[in-house]
């Protein structure tokens, strides 16, 4: 089963389990770091946007939103949830039209592959304004593991402020630890970082 299968088969149970996350306080923490806008709104794109829940925040919130899923089912999810622009992309193909001022990518980047961060990083870099903030979050950890059929490449904040720092267009990351907000998670740490384009 590929990454993208386990999300066609599974889709309602991984919405129904991640769709009420209270990601409030991360958000926060991203929205009060963007730059203002010198085009008009804010844009923010959620990159990997699973269920919709942050994107819809986002929406909410007054921001211009657009988001990319890999997995079909999760683009399928966003646009009903969400309602805001999704298109199918993997990471690994990421393009757009447009620069963003914040760029969110909670808890997706870890399905790519170690060696395939930094080029997947460093193209979202790319389509930030100067000054433009990306999230991302990752699971603790060394490890690459295959779970139900999904790539985890989890990740220490060490090594994460070593790829970040290897991405010539940001510039110093902000890094932090949390532990998973959802009640039966609790003891998995995640890595988070928030970084601006230079």
């Amino acid at each position: 089963m590929s990454k993208a299968d386990y999300y066609e088969t599974h889709a309602a149970e991984f919405v129904a389990a991640t769709v009420a996350a209270d990601m409030s306080a991360l958000r926060h923490r991203f929205l009060s770091a963007l730059p203002p806008s010198q085009t008009g709104s804010v844009r923010i794109l959620d990159a990997g946007s699973g269920s919709g829940r942050d994107a819809r925040a986002f929406r909410e919130a007054g921001f211009a939103v657009s988001a990319f899923d890999a997995s079909a089912a999760m683009v399928t999810a966003t646009r009903a949830y969400a309602g805001v622009p999704t298109r199918r992309m993997r990471f690994e193909d990421f393009d757009w039209e447009h620069r963003f001022e914040g760029i969110w990518a909670c808890a997706s980047l870890l399905h790519v592959a170690r060696q395939d961060l930094l080029p997947a990083i460093a193209r979202l870099a790319r389509h930030l304004v100067p000054g433009g903030v990306l999230y991302l979050s990752f699971k603790s950890g060394t490890q690459t593991r295959i779970k139900d059929g999904r790539r985890f490449t989890d990740i220490t904040s060490d090594d994460l402020a070593q790829v970040l720092n290897d991405c010539g267009d940001l510039g110093p990351p902000d890094i932090w630890e949390t532990r998973d907000c959802r009640p039966d998670r609790g003891a998995e740490i995640w890595v988070n970082a928030l970084v601006k384009r230079r």
